[in-house]
């Protein structure tokens, strides 16, 4: 009897694991697309009201070290405009002291591939609420390729981020706080980090379920049974006529 209820308590936990690892792997993919969104369209990457210069600058060259400052806390997807800065020429001038170094153009693709593989992911882990493909094979072994590469890429960010900015204060002299939008970003490591965790252990659970009850064992289950209700009902059925009859 207790090996009974402990294959039985197996058989009821392991889908009530998967499906809820499966349920808060997708939320935690969505919650970190929106923050990574959130990271792209901010100007926060810096805390420009924190700066400090330990070096006196002539006017033009402070006023390109300023204007490169912004550009700067607009992040790695920072985009320069004529609106946005002083003027066309200097803010051209000012972009290229941020983004003509190699760590930046890295850090950026970086970025880019991030956010573009963050909104797949998302879509990904939230296909298995379509019905017929809750038991697509390999799903979640995509997924946690796919979430192992995300925390690859976020980390290449937030490592390549403060260097590039390190390297742009030791020409300049000068010091320029993080911001905050810089910090989410390892928030959304940590949610890229355990979304991969949970996605490779809805894949342990899946191939555990696959093979304590394979395809054609779960239909011959259930075509057996069909057929073993189809004929208590012929054998009810008849027993009434019978009785009727008699």
């Amino acid at each position: 009897m207790a090996h009974c209820r402990g294959t039985v308590l197996q058989k009821g936990v392991a889908p009530n694991a998967h499906q809820t690892s499966q349920v808060l792997a997708s939320e935690l993919s969505l919650a970190a697309f929106i923050l990574l969104l959130v990271m792209a369209f901010s100007k926060k990457w810096l805390c420009l009201s924190g700066s400090r210069f330990y070096q006196r600058w002539p006017a033009n060259i402070s006023t390109r070290i300023h204007m490169s400052a912004h550009i700067m806390a607009r992040g790695p997807l920072q985009i320069c405009n004529s609106r946005s800065c002083f003027n066309l020429e200097n803010g051209k001038q000012s972009s290229k002291e941020w983004t003509d170094q190699p760590v930046s153009e890295v850090a950026k693709i970086s970025f880019w591939f991030a956010v573009g593989l963050g909104f797949v992911l998302a879509v990904w882990l939230h296909l298995p609420y379509l019905p017929g493909l809750e038991r697509m094979p390999s799903f979640y072994w995509i997924a946690t390729i796919m979430s192992s590469c995300e925390v690859a890429f976020i980390f290449s960010t937030l490592m390549l981020f403060p260097i590039n900015l390190w390297i742009f204060e030791l020409k300049r002299n000068l010091s320029i706080p993080i911001g905050w939008s810089y910090f989410i970003g390892w928030l959304v490591f940590v949610f890229y980090v355990i979304c991969a965790i949970l996605c490779h252990f809805n894949q342990k659970i899946f191939r555990s379920l696959d093979l304590q009850y394979p395809s054609g064992t779960m239909s011959h289950s259930r075509s057996s049974s069909s057929a073993q209700n189809t004929w208590i009902e012929q054998s009810i059925s008849e027993s009434s006529t019978s009785s009727r009859n008699s």
